[in-house]
């Protein structure tokens, strides 16, 4: 195994490449993308090229870590879930024709899919879930509204969870692959706080029909699925949101030593060098946690719990430390314009998407036996 302060040491060369594609490729256009709210699909077909979307775990460990720090979280965050979550899915669930007509195009950064399953009053509660799948003659009719879908407004295909069968709770479940471009498909973009380049919209699906063969894996075993997709989302995300914050407060560092204030420059009072410890020492931590989790997940270990974990403890600590290097930025930090506030915006859904804190307390408590 790796040593932990070494992560993945044997791709060295992988990161070096990825960080400066970022950093000359990416970095110069993300002030464009994010006052523009979008970015150009097109990005994707080099990002493929440069080898950022693919099924390989470990590269995709350090591409998590790299990307965030091209600065628009909402484009690294939609190439995550093509690398991490749909791509996978497609790997793991689909049939040959299936990984022909979509994974393979995505692989190359030519189709863009997204995950359907949040609905406006399915949340975390999946047991929830509305839409339903009804048995035609060829195939399946799908009607119901999912909402927070991130990449649906770009997205050339979706996979909806539905109901498949009269089960209620978290059984009779089955995912679907649609084209997000038929007819009785519709997206809606949806405008948020934060993440605006990520392409979140609402879809309404109406008498959508859908042939037998667009069922993704197993019918009725959509939650187990989902459930899996979202263990590789928190624990990707993870190592992105650990690195992003570290990536903020390095900024933040640099600022204090250029910014003067009574006779001397910021890094200088201790109120403010302690500030700095305690959210270094914070993110290390978290660092330490979110490695050693994917070691054991890279091993086939179950980490379920560890993921949890890493989803409470590793998002939060990254959300308090933007917070706090917009604090130390003062004024300065709290203009709309300013990169400290944009991430400040970014950061807050950290605790609220794949996972609430409340629900992973809960999840770990169940793991726990208490």
């Amino acid at each position: 195994m790796s040593r932990l302060h070494d992560f993945l040491p044997q791709h060295h060369a992988f990161r070096a490449d990825v960080r400066s594609f970022v950093e000359h490729e990416l970095r110069p256009l993300s002030e464009k993308w994010e006052k523009q709210r979008q970015f150009p699909v097109s990005i994707f077909r080099e990002c493929a090229r440069q080898k950022l979307i693919s099924l390989d775990p470990e590269r995709n460990g350090i591409i998590a870590e790299e990307l965030p720090k091209c600065e628009s979280l909402g484009f690294a965050l939609s190439l995550f879930v093509q690398a991490n979550l749909v791509a996978p899915m497609l790997d793991q669930l689909g049939s040959a024709a299936q990984k022909k007509k979509f994974l393979s195009p995505l692989l190359r950064g030519q189709k863009l899919g997204a995950v359907a399953v949040s609905e406006p009053s399915a949340g975390s509660d999946f047991a929830a879930l509305q839409t339903k799948a009804q048995k035609t003659r060829t195939g399946w009719q799908i009607n119901g509204t999912k909402t927070y879908t991130t990449n649906a407004a770009i997205a050339d295909f979706l996979i909806v969870a539905a109901r498949t069968g009269p089960d209620v709770g978290l059984q009779g479940m089955s995912l679907f692959l649609i084209p997000a471009g038929s007819k009785s498909v519709s997206i809606k973009r949806l405008a948020m706080l934060g993440l605006d380049t990520s392409a979140a919209a609402q879809i309404t699906l109406t008498n959508c029909e859908v042939p037998a063969s667009n069922m993704l894996g197993e019918r009725g075993q959509a939650f187990a699925y989902v459930q899996s997709g979202l263990n590789r989302e928190r624990l990707f995300g993870g190592l992105a949101c650990v690195s992003w914050a570290q990536y903020s407060l390095d900024k933040t560092i640099r600022y204090l030593q250029e910014r003067s204030a009574f006779g001397t420059t910021l890094n200088h009072f201790q109120a403010i060098r302690h500030q700095v410890a305690d959210m270094h020492t914070r993110l290390q931590a978290a660092r330490q946690l979110n490695y050693q989790t994917f070691h054991g997940w890279l091993r086939g270990e179950n980490v379920t719990k560890e993921i949890c974990m890493i989803k409470l403890f590793s998002y939060q600590t990254a959300q308090a430390v933007v917070e706090g290097c917009l604090q130390l930025h003062g004024g300065a930090g709290y203009m709309d314009q300013h990169w400290c506030s944009r991430f400040y915006r970014d950061a807050r859904a950290l605790t609220i998407a794949a996972g609430t804190p409340e629900i992973m307390k809960e999840m770990i408590a169940v793991f726990l036996r208490i």
